[in-house]
């Protein structure tokens, strides 16, 4: 595979990502949630993606996410379900995503270039939707079936529907190419988190509900594996910080991923691909000046938004 061709898709995945994930920290997000009784922030969030799944339980959802903790899942699943069902959770996330596209986009400006902007994209990535092979991929077809037949208001609404789609094909690919290498969530998280561009270490243990007991015993594992060093943040907690060897694991695990997604970005030319590289970059800088991710919750917000 040509490596550019293969970095210019990572790049354009990490921002479709970013696109969809930014509503995970919305106060509006949260705000939509409560109305249907639900906490604004974990548990809202948990029962909005996983509600294309159906009435499911915590085996389901772990399985599918692959780096929670699946104890602690099983305190909210199926319970969650009693408090809003997933059709009422379905709708419920789309308000929600309608709700916090309009507080980003609608006063700007620029609108008028933003909006050119994600019809460019999703225009450009809606033919590597209709080429992906969903077999194996339990949250990405679920999520596509749900998002297809639903009609999305504004190109905001719209791209957002391509980039969760784009998100969780490529991550049920990359919990394949986790499964493959031999990596469990929990240490693909903190692998994720000691690159110190991602999670920092209490915020990644506290959204993904990891006791203290499993937090250590993972860090101790990779520190003993040569992945990680331990070290001390500002407050006297511990800061993983990745090694070479951890990042030539990570860097394994992201190129098995390449290949699960291969096939269904072939249906772009390297110049279709390249393309969308500008006009994400401009959505993406919303995100940023809106403080969509917030400093309290990730070590770089800016790599999220670059």
């Amino acid at each position: 595979m040509n490596s550019q061709r293969t970095q210019n898709i990572r790049t354009v995945s990490s921002r479709l990502n970013s696109f969809h994930s930014a509503m995970y920290f919305s106060e509006t997000v949260g705000r939509e949630y409560a109305k249907h009784g639900l906490e604004p922030g974990v548990e809202g969030n948990l029962a909005g993606r996983s509600a294309p799944l159906g009435r499911v339980n915590a085996g389901v959802v772990s399985a599918a996410y692959c780096n929670y903790s699946h104890a602690f899942l099983s305190t909210q699943f199926p319970k969650i379900w009693d408090t809003a069902s997933p059709e009422t959770m379905v709708q419920a996330r789309f308000d929600a995503v309608a709700a916090f596209m309009a507080e980003l986009f609608d006063s700007r400006e620029d609108i008028a270039l933003l909006t050119e902007a994600a019809t460019q994209v999703a225009t450009a990535v809606e033919p590597v939707l209709a080429n992906m092979d969903f077999s194996g991929r339990v949250l990405a077809q679920a999520t596509a079936d749900a998002l297809t037949a639903h009609k999305p208001n504004t190109a905001f609404e719209r791209l957002w529907g391509v980039a969760t789609i784009a998100r969780e094909f490529r991550g049920d690919g990359h919990v394949a190419s986790l499964v493959t290498t031999g990596v469990p969530g929990i240490d693909a998280l903190m692998l994720d988190v000691a690159t110190g561009a991602s999670f920092k270490p209490r915020a990644a243990q506290k959204t993904r509900g990891y006791t203290d007991e499993e937090w250590k015993a993972a860090q101790s594992r990779l520190a003993e594996a040569g992945l990680i060093t331990v070290g001390e943040d500002e407050r006297g907690f511990d800061l993983p910080a990745i090694t070479d060897a951890g990042r030539d694991l990570k860097e394994q695990v992201e190129q098995l991923t390449d290949g699960t997604v291969a096939a269904a970005w072939s249906v772009l030319s390297d110049e279709e691909i390249e393309a969308l590289v500008s006009p994400s970059r401009s959505l993406i800088k919303v995100l940023a000046q809106s403080g969509a991710f917030p400093a309290s919750v990730f070590a770089q917000p800016a790599k999220k938004t670059s």
